[in-house]
């Protein structure tokens, strides 16, 4: 295999097929060489390692030897996850099915490879195991661990060390001692995801057995989602700024120096914002586009993108509020779950695994998320440490931005410490490769041999015919309820969105960074994702409707372009 980028890795012989589904909303963009080759083989693919055997599904042994990624992968510069192993366990955990397990990685993605039976994926023992895992799910009520987790968690960020005061080597050896600290956080979170995507194919088996498929998205609404909450405080910050004609003003005159401006500020109402502004940040700054990335921005590191989002939400009007909206999505998830139950009255069985899986849901669901944001505020207590050591490179003339630090592969960096400039056109070749991979989109799906450069897609290549009046598009409903507005297309966070109240946000895919920019749309359609994927999670926390897996949408429809969202149907129809 020709590698593409300097941190790609040998796809797998025994489970041959990859996507970008899911892992595509943490690593949106091509991965760094540092931050790939030092976390992935040992900390990534071993904790996604140890949830599967947590499961019971499979044992250590059936995996390349330690150091080979398999469960994930670096391929043309960008992230994949295995989509064969996944597929094992719809072979091995009873009452699951290879289309549940690929409709959580495609939702209704078209061309994706067939599964492919091979003898080794049969396992007895193993399916006794995962079976006994799989029930467990349904008497489950608490996860204790949650808490001990986030305790864990705030003992690490107090316990760091004034990074300034440590030696290039030492914040180097601090980078990677925090290895078997994010192999823990991140195996937590693979293992909930997994309990989340069961429990809610077993709540769209049985729905779709009582002949109501549209209600299994309101049995997984109104569930406290932990991502949610951050746009839930944004909402209340963008309260603080429409009920104040001092800030209103200041935000007119646009977010670039609008903290500046506030401090120089005389005005109470400047203070009062400021303070609220800083406990927002305290709690939501490690958040940030392609959160997972060592090089990334955050909230904190670049308050641009949460004030751009700011600025759009205090447009929003009062009735837009999202608490008031949660309260009734939760009275109307109990009176579905009721429904759903009578329907099955005559079947003890399935009418008990309906509300034992209902009950899972509000279990499993917010742990899946909660322990992603677990992950991101891991993530941001590595980034510090790069984020010292190459502001210092900066410092001293060898580096022009910090970030380039990760353009070395970790067995380089301590030659680089040694003697930098023996690395000056390394580093310049790789930055340059960097921007072309940016101008690239990956493929979605591959079997086999990674593709090469060549057959990605050009972002600027000529764009698909655009919708015309009266076509329907297609996808996978996620969030009940239908709205009409005008398209708002978002490539990314990073551009500055002029996003409408009552718009309708189109993009590729979203991450846990555009949860406030929600609360000023109407609607949201992805051209990725599924039930539980973000867009599809925050959306029903917050009551609008949602499409996702709607093919080309982020080329075909433009700004402007009237379109109604019903996320019952999954139609997206142009006016």
């Amino acid at each position: 295999m020709t590698k593409v980028w300097v941190c790609d890795d040998e796809p797998s012989e025994r489970f041959p097929i990859y996507t970008r589904g899911n892992v595509s909303e943490v690593f949106v963009e091509a991965v760094s060489p540092l931050t790939w080759s030092a976390y992935a083989p040992r900390s990534w693919e071993l904790g996604w390692r140890d949830a599967l055997c947590r499961m019971g599904a499979f044992t250590p042994d059936e995996f390349k030897p330690v150091g080979d990624c398999e469960v994930v992968g670096c391929f043309g510069g960008y992230v994949y996850l295995n989509v064969s192993l996944s597929r094992v366990l719809g072979v091995r955990i009873p009452e699951m099915s290879i289309e549940a397990i690929d409709r959580s990685f495609f939702g209704d993605y078209p061309d994706v490879p067939p599964y492919r039976p091979d003898p080794r994926d049969e396992n007895p023992e193993r399916a006794r195991a995962a079976g006994e895992w799989l029930r467990s799910l349904f008497t489950t009520t608490e996860l204790p661990e949650l808490a001990e987790d986030e305790a864990r968690l705030d003992r690490l960020a107090g316990s760091r060390p004034d990074l300034s005061r440590l030696s290039d080597a030492e914040l180097l050896a601090r980078f990677r001692e925090l290895r078997p600290e994010n192999r823990y956080f991140f195996a937590k979170h693979i293992y909930m995801t997994y309990c989340s995507n069961v429990v809610a194919a077993v709540v769209a088996q049985i729905t779709a057995a009582a002949q109501a498929p549209e209600m299994a998205a309101k049995v997984t609404t109104a569930l406290d989602i932990p991502s949610a909450r951050q746009s839930f405080e944004m909402w209340e910050l963008s309260r603080v700024v429409a009920r104040s004609a001092v800030l209103m003003r200041e935000f007119d005159a646009g977010v670039d120096g609008l903290l500046e401006r506030l401090l120089d500020s005389p005005e109470a109402d400047a203070k009062k914002f400021l303070a609220h502004w800083a406990e927002f940040i305290d709690r939501w700054g490690f958040l940030g586009a392609s959160v997972w990335e060592f090089r990334s921005a955050t909230y904190a590191s670049d308050p641009r993108v949460p004030l751009r989002m700011l600025d759009r939400a205090r447009q929003a009007p009062d009735t837009a509020a999202p608490r008031e909206r949660s309260t009734v999505l939760c009275a109307e998830r109990d009176k579905v779950i009721k429904e759903i139950a009578a329907r099955l009255s005559g079947d003890a069985e399935a009418r008990g695994r309906f509300l034992g899986a209902a009950q899972a849901a509000e279990v499993f669901l917010p742990a899946r998320e909660q322990t992603k944001l677990n992950c991101t505020r891991m993530t941001e207590e590595i980034r510090a440490n790069l984020r010292e050591l190459g502001g210092r490179f900066v410092d001293r003339g060898v580096l022009v931005a910090w970030e380039q630090l990760l353009l070395l592969l970790d067995n380089e960096v301590d030659g680089f410490l040694d003697d930098p400039g023996r690395y000056g056109e390394k580093i310049a070749d790789r930055q340059a490769g960097l921007e072309l991979l940016k101008s690239k989109w990956p493929p979605f799906v591959f079997e086999g041999e990674p593709l090469p450069l060549a057959r990605f897609e050009d972002r600027m290549k000529e764009p698909k015919p655009a919708v015309t009046s009266g076509e329907q598009l297609i996808g996978v409903p996620v969030s009940q309820g239908v709205h009409t507005g005008p398209a708002r297309v978002i490539k990314s966070l990073d551009d500055d969105s002029d996003l409408e109240p009552g718009e309708v946000i189109v993009a590729v895919t979203t991450d846990s960074s555009w949860g406030p920019l929600f609360l000023a749309a109407g609607a949201v359609v992805c051209q990725t994702g599924a039930a539980i994927s973000h867009a599809a999670i925050v959306a029903r926390e917050l009551g609008i409707p949602a499409v996702v897996s709607v093919p080309d949408c982020a080329e075909r429809i433009k700004n402007g372009t009237v379109v109604t969202v019903n996320g019952s149907t999954g139609r997206v129809t142009v006016a």
